[in-house]
């Protein structure tokens, strides 16, 4: 990778020079499609400002300006800027510009090659109720089924039917 430096109203030591080269060095390790890199270096008034302008192979050009305390921290801002333009672009490269934006596909919590997928399990406290008193909150709820304790103590569950009508069940003990 090339790299040229240019100094504006400063005059370019080789520290500086050499600090620009090594921060650069580094992002072309990381993206091999970087040509050339073009540094401006410039003082206004009490302002240091740095501006890095990449040049990749079959992108536009990259550009970062970043404006600190000291030309030394200027420099670390505008790669450190150039970095994320650069991961920003791998991963539309990786996943597509549209493609998934991220998000894992849920993974079954239990299954076997037969058994159907479960992606979710709720826990639920049954409450004791008539089942006069478990239909009417049924009505008060948007699911199709209701799990309660019967006035014995035995697990029910009340569901609606597609007739609008409803179903109860019982365990056989």
């Amino acid at each position: 990778m090339q790299i040229h430096i240019t100094a504006r109203h400063i005059e370019l030591t080789p520290a500086l020079a050499d600090h620009a080269r090594k921060k650069l060095e580094r992002i072309a390790r990381h993206f091999e499609i970087v040509l050339r890199a073009q540094v401006i270096l410039g003082v206004e008034k009490h302002r240091h400002i740095a501006e890095v302008v990449v040049h990749a192979q079959g992108h536009h050009d990259f550009r970062a300006r970043e404006v600190a305390g000291d030309l030394y921290a200027a420099i670390d801002l505008a790669v450190e800027k150039l970095q994320l333009h650069f991961s920003r672009e791998k991963d539309r490269r990786v996943r597509g510009r549209r493609g998934d934006k991220g998000r894992p596909e849920p993974e079954p919590l239990m299954s076997t090659p037969k058994d159907p997928v479960i992606t979710r399990i709720s826990r639920v406290t049954p409450r004791i109720l008539s089942v006069a008193e478990a239909a009417r909150a049924l009505d008060d709820t948007d699911m199709d089924f209701l799990l309660f304790l019967g006035e014995d103590d035995a697990v029910r569950v009340l569901y609606r039917r597609k007739d609008a009508t409803y179903g109860l069940l019982e365990p056989n003990l």
